[in-house]
C-alpha cells in the first residue's frame, strides 16, 4: 500500500471509531430510566421540597428573633445546614435528570407553595381515590358497551 492509501484507511478507521463511540453514547442517553431510579428521583424531590418548606419555617423564626432583638446564631447555623442538604439533593436530582432525561419540578416558593406535609399527603390520597374511581368507571363503561353490543335490536324493530 502506498502512503496515500494508508492515510485513507486510517481516516476511514477513525470515522468508524468516532461513529461507534457517538452511537453508543447517544443510545445510553436515550435509555429509559429503571423503576428504581425513578423511585429514588421522586423520593429525592419529595425530600427536597420538605427541606425547602422546613427552611421557610426556620427563616421565619430567624426573622422573628431578629425583630425581637435577639441574636439568632443557632437558627443561622440551622439555615446553613438545611441549605447544604437542599443543595446536595438538587445536585443529585440534576445529575439523575441529565443521565436519565427526567424532568425536575421546581422547588416550592414561599407564600405560594407553603402547604404542610399533611395537606400534601391528603391531596395524594384524594388523587389515588380519584384514580380508583376513574378506573372503576372505565371498567363499568366497557361492560355496559359489551352488554349493549349483545342486544339484537332488529328483533325489537320487527315487533
Amino acid at each position: 500500500m502506498c502512503k496515500k492509501e494508508r492515510n485513507h484507511m486510517n481516516h476511514f478507521k477513525s470515522i468508524i471509531i468516532i461513529s461507534a463511540v457517538s452511537f453508543i453514547t447517544a443510545s445510553s442517553f436515550g435509555a429509559e430510566a429503571p423503576r428504581e431510579v425513578k423511585s429514588e428521583f421522586r423520593q429525592n424531590i419529595v425530600k427536597r421540597d420538605r427541606l425547602v418548606r422546613e427552611l421557610f419555617v426556620v427563616d421565619a423564626k430567624a426573622a422573628d428573633a431578629v425583630a425581637a432583638g435577639k441574636e439568632p446564631l443557632t437558627m443561622h447555623a440551622e439555615q446553613v445546614d438545611i441549605q447544604d442538604q437542599i443543595d446536595l439533593l438538587q445536585l443529585r436530582l440534576e445529575t439523575m435528570s441529565v443521565r436519565w432525561n427526567l424532568l425536575i419540578s421546581p422547588p416550592p416558593t414561599p407564600g405560594v407553595d407553603d402547604m404542610d406535609e399533611s395537606s400534601i399527603v391528603a391531596n395524594r390520597i384524594e388523587g389515588a381515590f380519584q384514580d380508583g374511581k376513574d378506573r372503576t368507571d372505565r371498567v363499568l363503561h366497557s361492560r355496559c358497551i359489551q352488554m349493549l353490543n349483545t342486544i339484537d335490536f332488529n328483533s325489537f324493530l320487527a315487533r
